[in-house]
């Protein structure tokens, strides 16, 4: 290629011989001279691993850790003795002015190695976008080099668009991506992965992504490889499962303990006493069976002050209920000292929250040996009665292991108590359920 320059004698000066065997860089030196074969044969080794032979006199090589003020990607050995031209760093620059035909050939030769990288991307994105995975590449700053068509449909943006940004954009938590970023540099293993991203159209998808960490030839970290693929319904309907699993347990017990509930409750209420009116006699089982179970799910975290599980136990109620005509808008517990504990409410406008450490020590109690309940008449403020409404309420002793606990307290829904069951607020403090 150069043999014109080679043969000039003013190149002897920069003439330099080695034996067979003998390596003139090794990958990673930060050495940028420039090279022309004069005579002999050369491997290129990455590793141990040969990837190509400099044969050809007039050959340059070494140009690009020069041009790019890198260290060698590679490693070049002498395969026979060679004679070469060594242009030492510092002086590349004057011998480039004083034989500039070495200039025009390691730019025709740039420009060729040019060529055949875009060919190869080009090449790469037609492979990419015939598979059916999003395939986004990022260099190592986290900015988008490219990514296929399935990528521009999954993510809802063009590749041009998004070419230079970072991928951050892309995803609802953009912490989330720079935290898996920060782990791939680390080099740690990253297994298949579930990322929420935000469609410009379709909101919130999830997409299942796999990584392949790139590097160059010194190891050195330059990006990272993504595969994803859109899981947004089998996510929703796995979450899906695990709320109803979450419940189902739950629930199962509940209505296990309904059946508990009648065998235990009943004796408890209906002792040697008949009630003519079967709605009411329905009243005074489904009574006990909820008494009973609330109480057997409150007790213990009743006991242990643990507001959290209380909570999750009255919701639960409320929840398995939705939709039925249970004569019940609220539960409130009291503890010995008669100051709410916890409170939860159905009723539209009221904020049972608000009832936290209020007290009910002005409010009378009248639980008689008929009734395992007092009825407690009050009146409250809420949304339809900011005067105050009157409420009347049931309160249950709690105890557990023969120790007082305090009360479990209904709010009662007269009208409903009334259409369900017949039952008014009279027949609440008179219908008697123990022996007369």
């Amino acid at each position: 290629m150069l043999t014109n320059i080679i043969n000039n004698p003013d190149m002897e000066k920069y003439l330099v011989s080695y034996e067979t065997g003998q390596t003139l860089f090794f990958e990673g030196d930060d050495t940028q001279d420039i090279y022309v074969l004069v005579s002999g044969k050369l491997d290129v080794l990455k590793g141990t691993k040969k990837i190509a032979e400099i044969v050809n006199e007039g050959v340059v090589f070494g140009e690009m850790s020069f041009l790019l003020g890198q260290k060698r990607t590679a490693t070049v050995k002498a395969m026979t003795d060679v004679k070469a031209v060594r242009i030492p760093k510092e002086n590349v620059e004057p011998f480039l002015k004083e034989f500039p035909e070495v200039f025009t050939v390691v730019a025709k030769y740039l420009a060729k190695r040019l060529d055949v990288t875009s060919q190869t991307l080009f090449g790469f994105r037609e492979l990419c976008d015939q598979l059916p995975d999003a395939v986004m590449i990022v260099d190592k700053d986290g900015k988008i080099s490219t990514w296929n068509s399935a990528a521009e449909k999954l993510y809802g943006r063009d590749e041009a668009e998004m070419r230079g940004e970072s991928a951050e954009k892309i995803y609802e938590d953009p912490v989330v991506y720079k935290n898996l970023l920060e782990e791939l540099k680390a080099g740690d293993a990253i297994q298949e992965k579930v990322l929420k991203i935000r469609h410009p159209e379709k909101g919130i998808c999830f997409v299942s992504t796999s990584t392949k960490v790139l590097y160059d030839g010194q190891h050195n970290y330059r990006g990272v490889l993504f595969v994803g693929r859109d899981v947004t319904s089998v996510e929703k309907l796995e979450r899906r499962y695990k709320r109803t699993r979450r419940w189902l347990i739950p629930t199962i017990t509940l209505l296990a303990l309904f059946g508990i509930g009648i065998l235990l409750g009943y004796p408890y209420f209906s002792k040697g006493y008949k009630i003519t009116d079967s709605r009411k006699r329905q009243f005074r089982d489904d009574l006990s069976v909820t008494f009973k179970m609330l109480e057997s799910f409150l007790a213990e975290p009743f006991k242990a002050r643990d507001r959290e599980k209380t909570r999750q136990v009255i919701k639960g109620f409320f929840d398995v209920q939705k939709g039925g005509s249970i004569p019940y808008n609220g539960v409130v517990l009291l503890d010995e000292n008669k100051k709410v504990f916890d409170a939860y409410a159905t009723l539209p406008g009221f904020d049972a929250e608000k009832m936290l450490n209020s007290s009910y020590s002005g409010i009378r109690f009248d639980e008689s040996d008929n009734r395992p309940y007092s009825v407690l008449t009050l009146y409250r403020v809420t949304e339809q009665n900011p005067m105050g409404g009157k409420a009347i309420e049931m309160a249950f002793e709690m105890e557990k292991g023969g120790v007082f606990l305090g009360w479990l307290v209904f709010q009662v829904d007269l009208q409903k108590l009334k259409e369900k069951y017949n039952v008014n607020e009279d027949d609440l403090k008179h219908l008697p359920f123990k022996g007369s």
